[in-house]
């Protein structure tokens, strides 16, 4: 299917092309980054009013610079000076995969038809039920039939929580009702096991607890105790993915006194030592192991987004205060950081722009996320909808607060996507970029914005059809001793964003480092501090239980990063930041590039301003007095530029 995509987009013929393509076929990330790298630009935009500015920005369309324009409706529907001249294509899921039925094949999300691209298809026409059979073994490798042990589907679980690539809820709940049929998981709720990760690890880690100590007691399990289902101590198969389950974090080894009193198939899963420097241990082998592997192989997204997942529960526990870390560790750490931004860098260079144009159905930037919750809306998903913007909070930020918010709140559910921040990762670009919904480029003119953030949230509901009152920006000001409650509890109001700042305000009076910023992070979760974060979980609280879809996102993250000295360009700079210099004018940038060799000149994204470039440190440096360590963000390190987007569910008794 990929290289049949491909053969439409001949290079240097069609200067500008205009593609129907209402199952989204070009929103693969393989596909997109080669459109992308082979000189076309592609433009997906549904506001009249945002297409025309995006398409004369784009003239003249030439063969050197071709455009293309996709949609999800009719050709028919675009501007008739557009579609006159055009080159037009029409494509369906239906043309590629004719002989499965079409509304099941609907809801695979785009990365996952590339992986059905590649399997066998079948010679005859299936039924909606066997299509839905076919595509569980063959794109998710779920046969309910090979699920028949606990072991095989814990693996199989684990397995999916890592790939995050969810299933349908049409295949999942089909999957569910024929794995329920087989008599070992009567007890089990399979459902929520495969919809919740944080469930999976707490089930999974539960059992473990339950069989190390039965095992220690001596006594054999002649009847299966209640709330005992994973026979991990007769099941050598189990005991066989011990070792990968505590690999990949789903299974935290129990520490005890004395390993000789349990069997050798239980050693992976004990501990005699902290068990947070045994996780630490196990994490720099795996992320060394992975680097390895990133430097030879084509990674896409995907790789990317469960590296950033093990390297944020990394940082998170280097920088903890008294956990003794070993100095042959702190320098394996040191080249990780090393290895790991160059890799990153280079990725982010050839694949940014291409997935800045996938915003659905699926987002990938942060300035996606107003489309994403507006698609949902329009799904019928949710009918009103709360976007917490916490400013500057890293995925390694999120690896802390998550456990904590999810042990205080047992009937949360917590879902943890990633995205990428605009790069710049400074607040004026990428937070206003998530509020708005738009490019850089459709409002970085002026760094101080002309249109406040209050009413770039308003105009883009405004833009989807809602009316204004409906739609409320609020920074928050709980710190501040402020009631906001009556207003915060509008009932006019069904699309609330709302600001914290308290995460940047962290990082940026963190003087001692990113250990300074976690412990003061860990303060602000702890309810015996006098400013603590209960003000707003009980907000979120309110909101869940009136009905609202509560979604968390992070405009940048942060980075603990040394001075190499600070740049005299006087009034070039439009932002002086300590991890990014923005410039409308190349050639000043340039000039201050020859004075600080070591740094990434960004521009010509296709997000940012034609005429517009970001001077930033290539290394964990900044604009900074020489030696001086800050905790700052502008730059593109991964723990600046991949950030969490969240949604929080609450079961309902």
């Amino acid at each position: 299917m990929i290289a049949s995509l491909r053969n439409y987009f001949p290079s240097h013929i069609h200067p500008l092309t205009l593609v129907s393509d209402p199952d989204r076929l070009m929103a693969g990330e393989t596909l997109m980054a080669e459109l992308t790298q082979r000189g076309f630009q592609v433009i997906q935009e549904t506001d009249p009013a945002l297409l025309r500015h995006r398409m004369e920005e784009a003239r003249p369309f030439t063969t050197d610079h071709p455009i293309i324009l996709t949609t999800t409706g009719q050709l028919e529907d675009l501007p008739y000076d557009l579609y006159q001249g055009a080159y037009r294509i029409n494509l369906s899921l239906h043309q590629y995969f004719p002989n499965l039925a079409y509304p099941v094949l609907q809801m695979l999300s785009p990365d996952q038809i590339e992986i059905l691209e590649s399997r066998l298809q079948p010679v005859q026409p299936l039924s909606r039920q066997k299509t839905i059979n076919y595509l569980l073994q063959e794109v998710f490798n779920a046969d309910p039939g090979s699920l028949s042990q606990p072991s095989s589907l814990i693996a199989w679980i684990n397995d999916y929580h890592h790939r995050q690539s969810p299933l349908p809820e049409l295949l999942r709940t089909n999957l569910v009702e024929r794995v329920r049929e087989i008599p070992e998981y009567r007890e089990w709720n399979i459902d929520l096991l495969i919809r919740d990760s944080h469930t999976f690890q707490d089930f999974v880690q539960h059992q473990w607890q339950l069989s190390i100590d039965q095992s220690l007691s001596g006594k054999q399990i002649k009847e299966t105790p209640a709330g005992y289902f994973i026979p991990f101590s007769r099941d050598p198969q189990l005991q066989d993915l011990v070792p990968s389950l505590v690999r990949q974090g789903t299974l935290q080894p129990v520490k005890i006194n004395n390993q000789k009193e349990l069997p050798r198939w239980a050693q992976p899963g004990i501990t005699m030592i902290d068990v947070r420097l045994q996780r630490l241990k196990t994490l720099l082998e795996n992320i060394e192991n992975q680097l390895t592997v990133m430097k030879v192989d084509q990674i896409g997204w995907n790789t990317w987004q469960n590296f950033a997942q093990d390297w944020a529960e990394t940082c998170s526990l280097m920088a903890q205060a008294g956990l003794v870390i070993q100095p042959h560790q702190k320098t394996t750490f040191q080249n990780s950081i090393s290895n790991a931004d160059l890799l990153f860098t280079n990725w982010l260079q050839k694949n940014y722009t291409a997935l800045g144009v996938q915003r659905l159905p699926a987002p990938h930037h942060v300035n996606h996320i107003p489309h994403y919750l507006a698609y949902l809306h329009n799904l019928g998903n949710l009918s009103k909808v709360v976007l917490l913007v916490m400013d500057c909070l890293s995925l390694a930020d999120w690896r802390v607060i998550s456990p904590v918010w999810t042990k205080r709140h047992a009937d949360w559910r917590i879902k943890t996507e990633t995205l990428l921040a605009q790069i710049p990762t400074i607040t004026s670009i990428s937070r206003y970029a998530l509020i708005s919904g738009l490019r850089p480029a459709d409002f970085a003119g002026e760094i101080e914005h002309n249109v406040p953030e209050s009413r770039a949230w308003e105009l883009f509901w405004s833009r989807e059809g809602f009316s204004e009152d409906t739609c409320k920006l609020l920074p928050l000001y709980y710190d501040r001793q402020i009631d906001q409650q009556p207003e915060l509890q509008d009932p006019r109001v069904n699309f609330w964003c709302l600001i914290d700042d308290t995460l940047d305000k962290l990082a940026h009076n963190a003087t001692l480092g990113a250990a300074d910023q976690q412990s003061s992070l860990r303060l602000w979760l702890d309810p015996a501090h006098e400013q603590n974060s209960l003000v707003i979980e009980s907000q979120l609280d309110w909101y869940l239980d009136h009905d609202f879809s509560v979604f968390i996102a992070s405009d940048h993250g942060h980075v603990e990063a040394t001075g190499f000295g600070q740049s005299s360009e006087g009034l070039l700079a439009q932002t002086r930041g300590k991890r990014a210099r923005i410039y409308l004018d190349r050639l000043a940038a340039m000039r201050v590039q020859d004075a600080f060799a070591s740094t990434i000149l960004w521009d010509n994204d296709g997000l940012l301003l034609e005429q517009m470039s970001a001077l930033m440190p290539a290394k964990r440096e900044a604009f900074a007095t020489a030696g001086e360590v800050v905790v700052t963000h502008g730059g593109i390190s991964i723990d600046e530029v991949i950030v969490p987007f969240i949604q929080i569910t609450k079961e309902r008794k």
